[in-house]
C-alpha cells in the first residue's frame, strides 16, 4: 500500500509535469491540507525536491536504466524520480521501503508491466 503522502506527491508531480497545474497551487489544495502535518511536510519536500533536482534525477534514470528518458511512460518516469529523490536525499527512509512503495505506486498507476523495471532501477541507485 502506498502512503497517502507519497500518493499525493505522485498525483501533484504528474499534473505539474503534464502542464495542467502549478505545484504551489496543488500543494495548497484541499486534498493535501486534509493530511496530517507530518504528511503535508513530506508531500512538500517530495514535490519541491523532485522539481528542483529534475535534471539530475532524469540523468540518473537514464544512467541506471541504460535507456533514454523518452522510453518511459510519464507515470513511470514520475515514480522513478520520486524514488531516486528519496534514496538520494531522504536518509530517514530505508531504501527497501522506497523501492517497495515505488513498485506499488507503479502498479496502482496501472503500469504493472513496469514494476520489475522500477524495482531494478531503484535497487541500483546509491
Amino acid at each position: 500500500m502506498v502512503s497517502p503522502a507519497r500518493a499525493a506527491a505522485y498525483r501533484i508531480l504528474h499534473r505539474v509535469e503534464s502542464g495542467r497545474a502549478f505545484a504551489v497551487d496543488l500543494l495548497q489544495s484541499e486534498r493535501v491540507s486534509d493530511l496530517p502535518e507530518v504528511d503535508r511536510r513530506l508531500v512538500t519536500e517530495l514535490v519541491m525536491g523532485v522539481l528542483r533536482w529534475r535534471g539530475d534525477l532524469d540523468f540518473r534514470i537514464e544512467r541506471l536504466s541504460g535507456k533514454p528518458l523518452g522510453y518511459f511512460d510519464p507515470e513511470v518516469a514520475t515514480v522513478l524520480r520520486l524514488g531516486i529523490y528519496q534514496i538520494m536525499f531522504l536518509d530517514k527512509v530505508p531504501k527497501a521501503a522506497v523501492v517497495n512503495e515505488a513498485v506499488e505506486m507503479v502498479k496502482a498507476a496501472r503500469k504493472r508491466s513496469a514494476a520489475g523495471l522500477v524495482n531494478a532501477v531503484l535497487r541500483k541507485c546509491e
